[in-house]
């Protein structure tokens, strides 16, 4: 592998961890129900604040621009372009990836908006509903990301490095029963100079 590959799976790794790591923050200072508190004067819910929704908010952006890292440094991998160095296994590896990344930020961005969600809701019966997050939403979110940043890899490893081209083609050699390439050298045609004038006085 060399500098440039390790630069690229790098940077690339690096914006996962930080989707990751966001939305694992978020999922552990996400709103519980626990803490919620009913105002029965106004018949409404009163939510702590918590910086779940700027942290999954976060990790979704982080999540996007990782998306749009492998597209453009790995996009050799992608499924609907004629590359000739993509493989099978690397086109799946991308569409894992993009799968995983557009799950992603549609749960951490969900998450996040019902993490921040204010008042409630009441049944004929004149109970109120208050909602939450569930647990594992921002989780399974971050994994996700993590994943999308690790399929994305993936998929440009598993790329078939380009073939070198010889710019020296090879001289074909007049090979025969009883000639001896070595005392019978290649002749090559003389080389043609253009004719040195002597200065004019």
């Amino acid at each position: 592998m060399d500098n440039k590959m390790l630069g690229y799976c790098a940077i690339a790794l690096v914006l996962g961890v930080i989707s990751a790591a966001t939305g694992f923050a978020a999922e552990a200072t996400r709103v519980k129900a626990s803490e919620v508190v009913i105002d029965t004067v106004y018949d409404t819910c009163v939510y702590p604040s918590s910086p779940a929704l700027a942290l999954g908010i976060v990790s979704a952006v982080f999540t996007i621009i990782l998306r749009i890292y492998i597209s453009i440094s790995f996009g050799g991998a992608g499924c609907c372009r004629i590359d000739p160095n993509s493989t099978p296994i690397s086109k799946l590896f991308f569409v894992l990836s993009w799968v995983a990344s557009v799950v992603a930020v549609v749960l951490l961005i969900a998450a996040a908006g019902l993490n921040n969600r204010q008042g409630g809701e009441v049944d004929s019966y004149g109970d109120i509903t208050c909602y939450v997050v569930k647990p594992g939403i921002f989780a399974a979110g971050a994994i996700l990301a993590l994943l999308s940043a690790i399929f994305g890899i993936a998929a440009y490893i598993t790329l078939t490095p380009p073939q070198i081209t010889n710019t020296y083609p090879g001289v074909a050699l007049p090979m025969g029963t009883n000639i001896d390439p070595e005392k019978n050298p290649v002749p090559f045609p003389p080389q043609q100079y253009p004719q040195q004038y002597p200065p004019q006085q």
